[in-house]
């Protein structure tokens, strides 16, 4: 049984780390992976700093919002990258082994997907952003003495309610889950459109979506 057990987990991980070799044969790939993190870091970066930090006062720097919407954003791209190039093939990987792996991934469900599991991901967010940029941290010090102390933002964090870090992190969650999927739909589409692969959507073509080979296995 172990031995049985040992085999199965060494041919998934065989097999995953074939599926990444394949998916990142192009430059292409890489190019297109990076631009998908970019904008779940930066346009989903915005749409969660607007709920944390602007709707909900989360507790940050004492700097204007675009600056902190820039550092949060940046420490979410540089956090997250990894994840986003291990979901993207992973992801179409296992929908694509359906009907013996020749079933092409719709990519309305492939997006979906992908945005539901970065979403989980990224759920503890709101605890970490308080232990590394939140008010009074070494980072959140540096930011203000590099951007300058905004005292109307000072103001609106003294006036803002304490909030759990447990219901933050469910809002992140809920509404992550729409807009992430979102945003690596129109990702994908301006990449695939960038780059002349215009086939019929949702249904994903011949060719994985950003990748370069051709069939899951």
């Amino acid at each position: 049984m172990k031995a049985g057990s040992g085999s199965g987990v060494s041919a998934w991980v065989t097999s995953s780390a074939h599926t990444l070799r394949a998916f990142y044969a192009r430059p292409l790939a890489w190019g297109a992976a990076l631009f998908v993190s970019a904008t779940l870091a930066y346009a989903g970066g915005g749409i969660m700093f607007w709920l944390h930090a602007i709707y909900r006062g989360e507790q940050g720097p004492a700097i204007d919002h675009w600056q902190h919407w820039l550092l949060d954003s940046t420490l979410g791209f540089v956090a997250l990258t990894p994840v986003v190039f291990v979901l993207l093939p992973l992801v179409w990987w296992v929908l694509g082994r359906r009907d013996g792996g020749r079933r092409a991934v719709p990519i309305g469900v492939y997006v979906a997907i992908v945005g539901t599991l970065f979403s989980l991901v990224t759920g503890p967010g709101p605890l970490m952003h308080n232990a590394i940029a939140g008010a009074g941290t070494p980072l959140a010090n540096a930011a203000t003495d590099v951007f300058g102390h905004n005292p109307d933002i000072a103001h609106h964090h003294a006036d803002a309610p304490e909030r759990s870090a447990f219901t933050e992190g469910v809002l992140q969650v809920a509404v992550g889950i729409p807009a992430y999927s979102t945003l690596t739909l129109v990702s994908i589409v301006a990449v695939r459109s960038a780059t002349g692969r215009r086939r019929r959507l949702p249904e994903a073509d011949d060719e994985p979506v950003l990748a370069a080979s051709t069939t899951p296995r």
